[in-house]
């Protein structure tokens, strides 16, 4: 658990949160997850870590990542359609980045929506490349998805960005340095 300024938590994602967090979902992605999804994902993929971020009990944001091999896969980040803006994708991402250190991991990857201007700028500030192109992975429009890979978190330029954006995000309760 994490402390990010006052009243804000970042925590692990518990069953009972699943329904606010699909209510989240549907704000913001045109084809958001079954239940059934975050359920299997929470109590049967030992691979999983999902969390959410909490201010004055109220989920603003949540996001999810998968332990592939050396790799972070992250799933999903998702953020309250009245509260982006605010620094909670930055505290999600902070966070899962902090977790793929505790699992090992060497590299982090995702794929987003081109459309997604806002992701995209927020992936690239954490130091994520375009690598790639899913043709019509997005099944609502047949968008295609753009393929993002980190350099390796264990390098020492990813390590000192990393930094420099959690003395920024000035969140209490988290190791604000990244492993030596």
């Amino acid at each position: 658990m994490m402390q990010l300024k006052s009243r804000t938590l970042v925590d692990a994602m518990r069953e009972e949160d699943i329904p606010e967090v699909q209510a989240i979902e549907r704000q913001i992605f045109p084809t958001p997850w079954p239940r059934n999804a975050y359920y299997r994902e929470l109590h049967h993929n030992r691979s999983a870590y999902y969390l959410v971020l909490r201010r004055d009990e109220e989920i603003v944001g949540y996001a999810g990542l998968w332990k592939m091999s050396d790799e972070a896969h992250i799933t999903t980040v998702g953020v309250r359609a009245n509260q982006q803006g605010k620094g909670y994708g930055h505290a999600l991402m902070a966070a899962l980045i902090q977790r793929a250190y505790q699992l090992g991991s060497r590299w982090l990857t995702l794929e987003v929506r081109p459309s997604n201007d806002v992701a995209v700028r927020l992936y690239e500030k954490f130091g994520f490349k375009v690598i790639g192109r899913r043709r019509g992975y997005y099944t609502d429009n047949n968008e295609d998805a753009i393929v993002m890979w980190s350099d390796s978190i264990q390098a020492p330029g990813f390590k000192k960005r990393f930094n420099e954006i959690l003395q920024a995000l000035e969140i209490e309760g988290l190791d604000s340095s990244t492993p030596q």
